[in-house]
This record gives structure tokens, C-alpha cells and sequence, in this order.
């Protein structure tokens, strides 16, 4: 999927207004959006902008081709595969949620 653009996490910001029953997206919705879309293994920083803009097409080049190692377990002892189904079904919730939202914004509209 890539990293995530600014359009997705404003779509998934102002989802999560909608889901909690408010209109704009607050300051909390977008930090979590954020996280969600980045895997929650990255936190928004404003260094981050300057470092990458600092970065060469030379820094970008792997100074070897590494070597194989044992896979590691990713960040609280679930293995990769865990860690997928957990996002999936984590994913799956917030569409059934969003999508409760608004069946319930359309009938009260009319």
C-alpha cells in the first residue's frame, strides 16, 4: 500500500468524527488516523519533514546487500501474521462502524 498521503489520513480523520458523532475531525482524530495509517509504528514529527528533505540520492543507496537473519518478533511478541490479522480485523471494525454512522445520519435525514 506505501505510505500513506495527506488526502487518505484527512479521509480517515474525519471517519473518525463521524464514527464518534461530530462533524470535523479534532486534533485527537488526526493523531489517530495518523498512527492507524502508518501501522502505529510511527509518530508524526516535525524534524522528520527537515530530515528527509536533507536526504541525497547517495544516502539512499544500500551500502551492501545484507545478509539473512532469524525474523525477529514484531512489537508485542506477535509474529508478522498475527500482527495482519489483528490490522485486518481492526480495519474491518472501523468500516462497520463508519458505515452504522452513516445509515444512522441518513435516516435522520429523511
Amino acid at each position: 500500500m506505501g505510505t500513506p498521503s495527506a488526502d487518505t489520513v484527512r479521509q480517515r480523520a474525519g471517519e473518525l468524527a463521524m464514527i464518534d458523532g461530530r462533524e470535523t475531525p479534532t486534533e485527537q482524530d488526526w493523531k489517530r488516523a495518523f498512527l492507524e495509517l502508518h501501522g502505529g509504528h510511527h509518530e508524526p514529527n516535525g524534524e522528520e519533514s527537515e530530515m528527509v528533505g536533507a536526504i541525497t540520492e547517495t544516502d539512499r543507496v544500500a551500502p551492501s546487500l545484507g545478509r539473512h537473519i532469524h525474523q525477529a518478533d514484531t512489537d508485542g511478541g506477535e509474529s508478522l501474521g498475527e500482527e495482519l490479522i489483528s490490522e485486518g480485523l481492526e480495519e474491518a471494525s472501523h468500516d462497520r462502524m463508519l458505515e452504522s454512522r452513516r445509515r444512522e445520519a441518513d435516516e435522520e435525514r429523511g
